[in-house]
């Protein structure tokens, strides 16, 4: 749901991976021990220029490979309208899978700095250590499916690190929704909460925090509306948030025990000791980061952080 924001050497780091996998300049593929193919950089620029040409008169791999959004959706309609110019043969089709399949995905979540899926914000995608190799949690998902448009494999601008479910969601669609890089769902819908939200009938009526009248939600489009539908309806998001009706009546519950002069009270009592502002104390009572800033750090935070504004918690 949030931007993903790149340093500024992450591009050119990018592409000194995937040239890390032409050893000795070359790249080549064995079975069984015995050489099936070899290519290098300038062979791949040879091919690309006689099929992309009509495209781009000044391709070149690197090009493809740090192209831009608006370069790859240009692509994209290219190769639509031109399906048998761009048609790869079986040892270019290897290539640029090949090429995907040593891609160090450990690194490139790393230095994208992402800890939750930028697509729905409820499953962390993450690094972990198992026999003192680096393995990722997260899955890429190519923005232009990668059966669809090869080309596109290993251009940075199409991996968009994604939770398993995102992914297998999204899978081939060829849909409108919103692009992490450069877009942010966050910023076009908020959780909208539908429930009691008078603290006098907190506390009054005998209704369980849990039951439904109490913990009713829903996604509200604020701009965007069509996108937002689309990508609301692409990942399901509906459904699987209403898994998460626990987190609301939590909510419900601290908003009763937390008033704003107890929170103000623990401010004061704890400033530069337990908390350095109000936002780490806020971040203590909600269990999730409040600020827009900060939302892909934790799972969930979108949910948490909308309904605490409708609570009048934060």
């Amino acid at each position: 749901m949030q931007t993903i924001n790149l340093k500024s050497t992450t591009l050119s780091d990018f592409y000194k991976q995937i040239e890390s996998s032409f050893k000795n300049a070359k790249l080549e593929k064995r079975e069984k021990k015995k050489l099936k193919w070899g290519t290098s950089i300038s062979e791949i620029d040879i091919f690309l220029k006689k099929k992309l040409k009509k495209y781009d008169e000044n391709i070149t791999f690197e090009k493809l490979v740090k192209y831009n959004y608006d370069e790859i959706k240009g692509l994209v309609e290219f190769m639509d309208k031109n399906p048998s110019r761009v048609k790869l043969t079986k040892n270019q089709k290897d290539y640029f899978l090949t090429l995907y399949s040593r891609l160090d995905k450990p690194w490139f979540i790393n230095e994208l700095d992402i800890k939750v899926c930028p697509y729905c914000n409820r499953n962390y995608i993450f690094n972990f250590l198992k026999s003192n190799k680096k393995n990722a949690t997260a899955q890429l998902d190519h923005f232009f499916d990668k059966g669809t448009y090869l080309y596109l494999a290993v251009s940075m601008y199409n991996l968009v690190p994604s939770c398993s479910t995102c992914n297998q969601r999204k899978s081939t669609k060829k849909v409108d929704i919103f692009y992490p890089y450069l877009e942010s769902f966050n910023e076009s819908v908020k959780f909208q909460y539908d429930g009691i939200k008078s603290l006098k009938y907190f506390t009054n009526q005998k209704l369980d925090f849990f039951e439904d009248e109490r913990v009713m939600f829903h996604l509200k489009p604020i701009k965007n509306i069509n996108k937002v539908k689309k990508h609301i309806e692409v990942f399901n998001l509906e459904n699987l948030y209403a898994e998460h009706k626990d987190i609301v009546s939590e909510l419900l519950q601290k908003r009763v025990i937390y008033s704003d002069s107890y929170i103000d009270e623990l401010f004061d009592q704890y400033e530069g000791t337990l908390f350095k502002n109000r936002e780490d104390l806020l971040r203590l009572i909600t269990c999730g980061y409040i600020s827009d800033e900060e939302i892909g750090k934790r799972p969930l935070s979108k949910l948490i952080k909308d309904i605490s504004i409708e609570l009048g918690l934060v």
